[in-house]
């Protein structure tokens, strides 16, 4: 196959391109190496979900907010997103938790974006403990009101393609 590109060649070809546009992309929009008070909003964000405070963990998600959680096919709003929390602890549950897992901060200015893992774990009412492992990215903003949740999709790790597909 001679001067025929393949899928393969194309996709290869295509991947060199993509970093050099993205080592350019790196170089216009520099990223600040101060992600300290980025964590740390990160963290309380965390602990407020970890002891139940869900009221200072819905005042940091902003109002136009879109999330999209592991197990609902489609976006969701904060008002959304809120009542689906409320499913989970309307009776159905006894109890669950969610822990982040080796996060990666990065802050472009008043951007800020946390990479990581995740564990739902759960606990319904006269079952046992379920467990879903996911991977999960978050787009935070700061405001004049500090940094809050813009973004915030996760996805089970089932949901992922873990070799290349066919061709």
């Amino acid at each position: 196959m001679t001067g025929t590109m393949t899928r393969r060649s194309a996709l290869k070809t295509g991947g060199v391109g993509a970093a050099a546009v993205t080592a350019s992309s790196q170089i216009a929009m520099a990223e600040t190496s101060d992600t300290a008070e980025f964590e740390e909003a990160f963290q309380t964000f965390v602990q407020t979900l970890a002891t139940g405070d869900l009221d200072a963990f819905y005042a940091t998600i902003h109002e136009d907010a879109v999330i999209i959680d592991e197990d609902i096919p489609f976006r969701l709003t904060k008002a959304g997103f809120k009542d689906h929390i409320d499913f989970h602890i309307g009776g159905m549950w006894e109890g669950f938790t969610w822990q982040d897992r080796n996060p990666n901060f990065r802050t472009f200015g008043d951007t800020g974006l946390v990479a990581s893992f995740a564990t739902f774990r759960g606990k319904p009412v006269d079952s046992g403990y379920r467990q879903r492992h996911m991977a999960f990215t978050q787009g935070w903003h700061n405001f004049d009101e500090g940094w809050r949740l813009i973004n915030w999709h996760q996805s089970p790790f089932d949901g992922h393609i873990l070799e290349a597909s066919p061709g």
